[in-house]
């Protein structure tokens, strides 16, 4: 994510090869943002010939990657050393023999090789020791194609590397990662073929890793992720949608960017950071709803808004229940009115001013966490609410909140009212330069004194010391002040409202309340007060940028938002979607042609059932040479070995006693067996299987 310059208004336009490097998708040679960013920066043929040196250097590392030599891998029978058809006593003597043989404490000359062979014989043991993992290491084409995923030289082959990331073992551990609402990324791997690296140390800040070994795992893992080659990556959204990504080429050049890449296109992106395509898009997204959420708004500076970001979409993930995330493209429009220099930068911007936490906009920092910093270091005067509350003050009246002032508006007044702004923008000075010198005692917060959801309950609660400032022409607009322990409030007497003094005066006032002190004695003794019965609750946080919805408006919401999607897809692919139609249209009408021709075709005589019956073997319908008496290779009470399952791969090999046949096979079908399989020491399984699956045991 290297910095890039923002498009200016009536920019001459650029290079071939520079609006090559600035396409949504960078093409060969300029794999990497960076080196498209040095090529177009306007600084001459110097940072050119830089660009061209940077990509040779990174085709010879992909040249070199492609010709070097692989070491060959053992598999776990060479590690041990024994064969085959070895028997379980045999494996277990030579895992003894061959784990104190390369015992690191038996080994001080040479101890970072004895610790790789050690763990080596630690994961051999631990696949062939146990007879089911055993099968499936034994019998990996009925599990896997032959065609695995390519293996990576990068790879940390050296035993002491610690990944990032959990261990998933089990089919529940894998359902809570495919529905937890959490993006996470699986890791199939062997321990011969694996992508292990000090790559995913960087990636693991940004979504969350799980690690699945093929042979040690629960078969029912394999066979729901669908997994037939590996190492590989299975990237799932957190919402029961996932696909497999395996790394090839190009991506080996740099696999951490690659796996972002990768998962970015799983992961629901536009539904985490809004795409905002024009100034009222902007503008209704800025706004105070009147019963939306009043959480700060970050608004991202792309060269085009549908650019993704991992880091951006991460923040906005974690930040979901406080901020709002959305991105737009650095036209003209958008430079002038924000000031944005380069990109990717980014503003957080207070909904209630309307304002942002900066001058100009900052630059993306490359990882989540330090975005996410940034993001939180921007203060505002906060709505009073359950979280703010807890944020500020901890959730106790005292402290630093021993006073909280209040400014009590109504709901529209901030997105319909700019008078209404400005005298919120006079608090919000007042309270910052009180802190500055008085050094705690009193927090600012500001409340929708008519919202439905607690609002009125303060007014109610405040009425009788909020008509003691009429008389002052406050109109809506009001400033208390409550003592948590004392439940004391005062208000402020004078206007708010269209008054350029206001700052001034609200500033005295403040620092005087941190002077007396909650009892509100001294020179405030004379102040209009009142003491609560109880303090009202502390509403609960609005989290819907517009405000809770019902059953009826998320209906249409989603119907709105499908439908310009669709406006959206159709506007952008155009094109490609007229070839499509064209094409389907050319493949279906001669079927369409084909069936209407076969439906007005006379219907074949139908014979009489008599005569059917007649013409049907007496054999119940299969062939004379597949009936039981021909077969004459297996009988009732005939041991069998299950061999050739392509579905159920998991029982061939295991014996079993033929108990009877099965009556509900299909007529004119090769004969089915009921047979009595032997899964373990004690569990047995009675299942149905043709004669072509069975031999003789």
């Amino acid at each position: 994510q290297a910095p890039q310059r923002a498009p200016r208004p009536l920019a001459r336009e650029l290079p071939r090869e520079c609006a090559r490097a600035h396409a949504r998708v960078p093409p060969c040679p300029w794999p990497r943002p960076e080196v498209a960013a040095s090529c177009c920066s306007g600084r001459g043929g110097a940072s050119a010939m830089v660009a061209i040196r940077h990509v040779l250097v990174r085709c010879l590392l992909l040249l070199c990657l492609a010709t070097a030599r692989k070491a060959p891998t053992k598999d776990y029978y060479e590690v041990l050393g024994v064969s085959r058809g070895s028997a379980e006593a045999d494996i277990k003597r030579a895992y003894k023999k061959m784990a104190l043989k390369w015992h690191p404490d038996k080994n001080p000359e040479q101890k970072e090789l004895a610790q790789q062979e050690f763990i080596a014989v630690q994961q051999a043991y631990e696949v062939l020791s146990d007879p089911a993992k055993r099968r499936r290491y034994d019998n990996q084409k009925s599990f896997f194609s032959e065609d695995s995923g390519e293996d990576w030289d990068g790879a940390d082959r050296s035993g002491g590397f610690a990944p990032p990331g959990d261990v998933l073992t089990t089919v529940e551990q894998l359902r809570k990662v495919q529905e937890g609402g959490e993006p996470v990324v699986i890791h199939v791997y062997s321990d011969q073929r694996h992508f292990f690296g000090a790559w995913m140390s960087e990636l693991a800040q940004d979504v969350k890793i799980v690690h699945v070994n093929v042979f040690t795992v629960e078969e029912g893992v394999i066979h729901r992720l669908q997994v037939r080659r590996f190492p590989a990556f299975v990237i799932c959204d957190g919402h029961g949608n996932s696909q497999q990504y395996i790394p090839g080429g190009w991506d080996f050049m740099n696999l951490g960017d690659a796996v972002r890449s990768a998962t970015l296109q799983v992961l629901p992106y536009f539904d985490t950071v809004a795409p905002l395509r024009s100034e009222s898009e902007l503008d209704d997204w800025l706004k105070l709803h009147a019963a939306g959420s009043s959480g700060p708004r970050v608004l991202i500076f792309l060269d085009d808004y549908r650019r993704q970001y991992m880091s951006v979409f991460s923040a906005a993930r974690k930040l979901s229940s406080s901020h709002h995330f959305a991105q737009v493209s650095a036209s003209g429009w958008v430079v002038d009115r924000f000031r944005v220099q380069r990109v990717p930068s980014f503003v957080v911007i207070d909904p209630a001013t309307r304002q942002g936490s900066t001058q100009a906009p900052q630059m993306v920092p490359g990882d989540t966490e330090s975005l996410i910093s940034q993001v939180r270091s921007a203060t505002f005067v906060l709505e009073l609410n359950e979280a703010s509350f807890e944020q500020r003050c901890r959730g106790e009246w005292t402290g630093n909140c021993a006073w909280v002032a209040l400014f009590l508006v109504p709901s529209r007044a901030f997105s319909e009212v700019e008078a209404s702004r400005k005298a919120f923008r006079r608090f919000r000075e007042a309270c910052k330069a009180v802190r500055q010198h008085a050094g705690g005692g009193i927090e600012c917060f500001w409340l929708r004194h008519d919202l439905a959801e607690s609002g009125p309950a303060w007014r109610s609660a405040l009425s009788g010391l909020l008509d003691k400032a009429k008389d002052a022409g406050t109109g809506d607009l009001w400033v208390v002040a409550l003592a948590g322990e004392t439940r004391k409030a005062t208000v402020f007497t004078k206007s708010v409202f269209e008054r350029e003094l206001s700052q001034r005066d609200l500033t005295q006032w403040l620092a005087q309340l941190v002077q007396v002190g909650p009892e509100l004695g001294g020179s405030a003794a004379s102040w209009p007060s009142i003491v609560l019965e109880s303090i009202p609750r502390v509403p609960e946080a609005v989290v819907e940028l517009r405000g809770p919805k019902g059953t009826a408006a998320r209906l249409l919401a989603q119907l709105t938002e499908a439908a310009q999607r669709f406006s959206v897809f159709v506007e952008e692919n155009s094109g490609s979607l007229l070839q499509v139609i064209f094409v389907g249209a050319l493949i279906a009408w001669p079927l369409i042609n084909n069936l209407m021709n076969g439906a007005d075709a006379p219907a074949a005589p139908q014979q009489p059932q008599a005569q059917q019956r007649q013409q049907q073997p007496a054999n119940g319908g299969r062939p004379a040479g597949q009936n039981l008496a021909a077969e004459g290779k297996f009988s009732v009470g005939s041991n069998v070995l299950v061999d050739g399952l392509r579905q159920h791969t998991e029982y061939n090999g295991l014996r079993g006693l033929i108990v009877g046949l099965d009556p509900a096979a299909d007529p004119g079908a090769p004969p089915k067996f009921r047979v009595e399989l032997r899964i373990g020491s004690e569990e047995k399984k009675t299942l149905a299987i043709r004669s072509e699956h069975l031999r003789p045991g």
